[in-house]
C-alpha cells in the first residue's frame, strides 16, 4: 500500500490546526491514523500546583460574532477561491444571494461547497484563506 504524500501533509496541517488530538482517514483499504504527541510537563512545576484550585480546561475563546453567519459544513481546509489564481468567491461588501457558493472546503481531495443560505452583505470573513476549520465553525458573517 502506497501512501499519498500530498494527502499525509494535508491531515497533518489539518490536526495541526485544530483542537483535535488524533484524526483518523480510511477510503477503501486504505487507512491513516494521526495523533498529536503529548506535550510534556515539567516535573517540578506540576508539583508545586496544586490541582484543586485549577480550573477546568477550556477551548480558546473566539470573537464574538453578532447576527447570521455562514457556517462550515465539514471538517477540512476552508479556501476563498477555485484557486490561486482565482478571484475569491467573496469579499467584504459584496452582496451575496442564497444557494450562491462562498468557499470551499477540502479533506482528503474531497471539495465541498460553502453555500450562503440567505441573501445580504458580506460583513466580515472570520477565517484565512487555507486555514483548517471545524465543523458548524463561523466562517463568514453577512448582515
Amino acid at each position: 500500500m502506497e501512501i499519498d504524500q500530498t494527502a499525509l501533509e494535508k491531515l497533518t496541517k489539518l490536526l495541526e490546526n485544530s483542537q483535535l488530538t488524533e484524526l483518523e482517514y480510511q477510503q477503501g483499504e486504505e487507512r491513516i491514523k494521526l495523533k498529536k504527541a503529548p506535550t510534556k510537563v515539567n516535573s517540578n512545576t506540576t508539583s508545586q500546583v496544586d490541582r484543586s484550585d485549577q480550573a477546568p480546561v477550556r477551548a480558546p475563546r473566539t470573537d464574538v460574532v453578532e447576527g447570521h453567519t455562514i457556517n462550515a459544513p465539514t471538517v477540512g481546509i476552508f479556501y476563498t477561491a477555485k484557486s490561486p489564481q482565482e478571484p475569491a468567491y467573496v469579499k467584504v461588501g459584496d452582496e451575496v444571494k442564497a444557494g450562491q457558493v462562498v468557499g470551499v472546503i477540502e479533506a482528503m481531495k474531497v471539495f465541498t461547497n460553502v453555500v450562503s443560505d440567505v441573501d445580504g452583505i458580506v460583513e466580515r470573513v472570520l477565517v484565512n484563506n487555507e486555514e483548517g476549520v471545524e465543523y458548524g465553525q463561523p466562517l463568514i458573517q453577512i448582515q
